[in-house]
């Protein structure tokens, strides 16, 4: 069986592994393929928490992973990582893995309907079992709203008039119906990219994956160990900036206003960014997996921090 590609793969495995980490959480495990890298990798036994909000997805990885020691696998949201954590008997990690995408495996089933490029159901849930699915969200949302979520998620410059032509063509229940009402609203030698991005976007909405994000990273950085890193992967600008932002202001040494001359807030850096520039996939990747080409990556190391009285 051909399983989904994980992507910056070699990455991942040299900044988790790097030093004597054991004890690991998948946040995103999907079909396993970053977990299974790890594990392999090893030059000692580790444990990993792998977690997923796509029942589907769990399937997958619990065949691939089978018969492989150290892996525990759970069902669940990863902006509620500390409570499968704690499910799980686990406090402190050595290390968080995020990988924000979606995978291959999602993108070929039609009736998730995740693809603009087979026609199936308009859903576009992780989990199919909660929420509402995109035809909820193209039905019921006003033609601004629609023209709001399509720019901000999708930084799409026809929003306005996708968003008219979608109103004017409701009720829309399938992707091929939604593909074709954008195609025709915008037609031109870039409507695949225009496809992709409104796509995107109703995905972002549906699944509330910035705000998922904005839980994770506090979240991740309490559960990681002194010395334990997070690895976040991001595929658009609205989730790499969240994580930057956050690692920008957990790594700064002064948190003051610009506008103060001198630094009064004694704030004491808690990261240590261990990616100063973001890591993209190489040009071998690209080629053997198209996909990843928008993949961004980003680490962080936990610091120590050494408060007054314990010096």
């Amino acid at each position: 069986m051909a399983y989904h590609q994980p992507v910056l793969k070699r990455e991942v495995v040299k900044f988790l592994l790097d030093g004597d980490r054991r004890l690991f959480i998948d946040c995103t495990l999907g079909a396993g393929g970053h977990t299974e890298a790890l594990l392999e990798a090893a030059d000692r036994p580790v444990k990993i928490l792998g977690i997923d909000k796509d029942p589907d997805a769990l399937v997958l990885a619990r065949k691939r992973l089978s018969g492989l020691p150290g892996v525990i696998i759970e069902q669940g949201d990863y902006a509620a990582l500390d409570e499968t954590a704690a499910k799980a008997g686990i406090n402190e990690v050595d290390g968080i893995l995020a990988d924000l995408g979606q995978s291959s495996d999602q993108l070929r089933d039609p009736a998730r309907g995740f693809s603009h490029r087979l026609d199936g159901p308009l859903d576009m849930r992780y989990d199919p079992q909660t929420g509402h699915g995109a035809a909820d969200i193209i039905n019921s949302c006003s033609q601004d709203e629609l023209a709001e979520i399509f720019h901000h998620y999708g930084q799409e410059r026809a929003a306005r008039r996708i968003a008219s032509a979608v109103v004017r063509s409701r009720p829309v229940s399938s992707t091929g119906q939604l593909a074709s009402i954008i195609r025709k609203a915008v037609p031109g030698a870039y409507i695949e990219k225009t496809l992709s991005r409104i796509f995107m976007a109703l995905r972002i909405v549906v699944n509330n994956e910035l705000e998922a994000i904005e839980r994770l990273l506090p979240i991740a950085h309490q559960l990681l160990s002194p010395g334990g890193r997070m690895v976040f992967i991001s595929y658009d600008s609205n989730q790499d900036r969240l994580v930057k932002d956050f690692f920008r202001l957990k790594s700064a040494r002064c948190t003051c206003p610009p506008e103060i001359p001198v630094c009064v807030c004694n704030a004491k850096p808690e990261l240590r960014v261990l990616t100063p520039h973001v890591v993209k996939p190489a040009r071998d990747e690209i080629q053997s997996n198209p996909r990843s080409r928008s993949a961004r990556l980003r680490a962080a190391e936990k610091l120590k921090i050494y408060h007054e009285e314990t010096i």
